[in-house]
C-alpha cells in the first residue's frame, strides 16, 4: 500500500481559518448533529499532529440505524486526514500490524458487525489511546521471538448502536441521524480543494510541533479526568490555532460523547440504582431478593434482560457486579426472616466515589413555634454529621429534610418496612407518574 505524502503548504497557516475552511466542508457535504462541526475540524488536523501530542482520542460515529450518513462522513475524512486507511473489517492481527507498518489513520466501518465478538481487538484499540502504553507484544518467526508492535495511531470507528464500554470512555462520539424530508448536502466530488486542505495541514502541524508538545490548556471543570483526557489534544489545536476556536471548543468539550453518561459500567449504573432503593425506602439493610425483583422493574435499565442470557439479574449478578467495590453480602436478620443482603453503610465508600454528591438541606429550627430541630439525614458514623440548627425569623419552615425513623441502626421490623415502601408506592403514584417499590 503506498501512503503519498502531500507537499505542505508554501506559506505559513492561518490556523484559524484552516479549521474555519474545514469546518465548512463539513456543514456542506454532511448533515451533522449540533457540536460536530467544531470537534471534526479539530479532530481532522489532530493527525497531523499525532507524533506531537500523549493522547489521541478515537472519533467514533455512532447512529441508531442505517442510512444516516456514517459512511459519508468516513469517505470526506479520508480526504482530509493523515495516511487514511479505510476497512470495513479488521483483525486484530492486522491492526497492529498495519500500524506499526503505515502509522496510518484508521477509518473503520461497520465496527457493529465484528467489534463487539473480540475482546482482543477491542484490547488493541484502546492501547492505543495513550502514546506510552500504545503497543502489543506479539511473538514473530520460527523462533516465536517477542517483539513490541506499535497501536499508536489516529482511529475513526463508525458502528450502528451503542459503543463497547471501555472504547466508548476514550472516544469522542458524533452521534448521527437521518436526514429529515427537505435538508440537503452536497455530494462528494473529487474536488482539488481537499488537497490543498491537507497540504495546509502538514505545513501548519509542522510549524506548530514544538508548541503544541508543551502546552497544556485550561479545561472545563465540568470534564471527568478521562474525558479531559480526550479533550486536551483537541484543545491544545485550537488554543494555538487562534481566532475563536479556543472558545468555540470549550463551549462543546463534553457534550460529544456516548449516551451512556461517561460511559457508565454497569456497576456504576447499579450503585446509582441501588442507592435509589435505599433512599425510597428508608432503611438501612436491603435483601438480595428485593434488590434483583426491583432491579428487573427498571425497563429502561439492562437489568429485565441481563447478560448474554438475557434474563432478568440473578443474586449471583448482583454481587459479582459489586464486589468490584467492595461491597459484599451478608446475613440480614429481622425479627421473622433471615436472608443474605446488604448494609447501607456497605456503600458509603463506593457511593462516595462513583455516584454525584446528593445535596443536604441544612437543619432548621423555629424558635417562635417551639419545633424541634430535623436530624441529619442518615444516622450513624460515616454519614453526613449533623449540622447545627439555625434559627428563622419568621414562622414558615421550608425543604428540610424529614427525622430518619431509624435511629442508631436499628432493624427494622417486616411491618414497618412494608408501611415504608407502602407509602413511598402512594407518593409515587402522583404527579411523577413512576411505579413504586415492594418492600423488601
Amino acid at each position: 500500500m503506498e501512503f503519498p505524502e502531500p507537499e505542505p503548504w508554501p506559506e505559513r497557516v492561518d490556523g484559524a481559518a484552516l479549521l474555519t475552511e474545514m469546518a465548512g466542508l463539513f456543514k456542506r457535504h454532511i448533515i451533522l448533529p449540533e457540536g460536530a462541526e467544531i470537534i471534526l475540524p479539530l479532530w481532522t488536523l489532530h493527525t497531523w499532529c499525532i507524533d506531537d501530542v500523549s493522547i489521541s482520542p478515537i472519533l467514533a460515529i455512532t447512529s441508531p440505524e442505517k442510512r444516516c450518513g456514517k459512511t459519508s462522513l468516513l469517505s470526506l475524512l479520508a480526504k482530509l486526514v493523515k495516511r487514511p486507511l479505510p476497512t470495513s473489517n479488521i483483525t486484530s492481527a492486522a491492526l497492529f500490524r498495519s500500524v506499526d507498518l503505515w502509522s496510518p489513520t484508521l477509518l473503520v466501518d461497520e465496527a457493529d458487525t465484528f467489534l463487539r465478538d473480540s475482546d482482543e481487538l477491542r484490547g488493541i484499540i484502546n492501547s492505543g489511546h495513550t502514546r506510552g502504553g500504545a503497543f502489543v507484544v506479539r511473538t514473530t518467526g520460527d523462533d516465536h521471538e517477542p517483539r513490541c508492535f506499535s497501536t499508536w495511531a489516529a482511529k475513526v470507528i463508525a458502528l450502528i448502536g451503542r459503543l463497547p464500554g471501555t472504547i466508548g470512555d476514550r472516544s469522542i462520539v458524533v452521534a448521527m441521524k437521518r436526514k429529515r424530508k427537505g435538508e440537503r448536502a452536497e455530494r462528494l466530488s473529487s474536488d482539488l480543494r481537499f488537497a490543498d486542505i491537507k497540504r495546509k495541514c502538514a505545513r501548519w502541524a509542522t510549524d506548530n510541533a514544538g508548541a503544541l508538545a508543551r502546552l497544556d490548556p485550561a479545561l472545563p471543570a465540568t470534564l471527568n479526568d478521562r474525558c479531559a483526557d480526550n479533550w486536551r489534544p483537541l484543545m491544545a489545536i485550537a488554543s494555538t490555532a487562534g481566532g475563536d476556536w479556543f472558545q468555540k471548543a470549550s463551549a462543546h468539550a463534553g457534550s460529544l460523547r456516548d449516551d451512556n453518561d461517561d460511559n457508565e459500567h454497569a456497576g456504576v449504573q447499579l450503585l446509582g440504582d441501588i442507592r435509589a432503593m435505599f433512599k425510597a425506602l428508608d432503611v438501612d439493610r436491603l435483601f438480595s431478593t428485593g434488590i434483583c425483583h426491583e432491579l428487573v422493574k427498571l425497563e429502561d435499565r439492562a437489568w429485565p434482560q441481563f447478560g448474554r442470557t438475557e434474563k432478568p439479574i440473578t443474586q449471583r449478578q448482583l454481587a459479582k457486579l459489586l464486589a468490584p467495590f467492595d461491597v459484599r453480602p451478608i446475613t440480614i436478620r429481622t425479627s421473622d426472616d433471615r436472608r443474605k443482603g446488604y448494609m447501607l453503610d456497605s456503600f458509603n465508600d463506593a457511593f462516595t466515589r462513583y455516584l454525584p454528591i446528593l445535596s443536604v438541606t441544612p437543619c432548621q429550627a423555629n424558635i417562635n413555634n417551639d419545633l424541634d430541630h430535623f436530624r441529619s439525614v442518615t444516622t450513624g458514623s460515616s454519614v453526613t454529621d449533623e449540622n447545627e440548627p439555625k434559627s428563622m425569623n419568621n414562622k414558615e419552615c421550608h425543604g428540610v429534610t424529614d427525622e430518619n425513623p431509624l435511629k442508631g441502626g436499628k432493624e427494622q421490623t417486616e411491618s414497618e418496612i412494608a408501611a415504608a415502601a407502602e407509602a413511598y408506592r402512594c407518593a409515587s403514584d402522583g404527579d411523577d407518574g413512576s411505579d413504586g417499590m415492594v418492600p423488601f
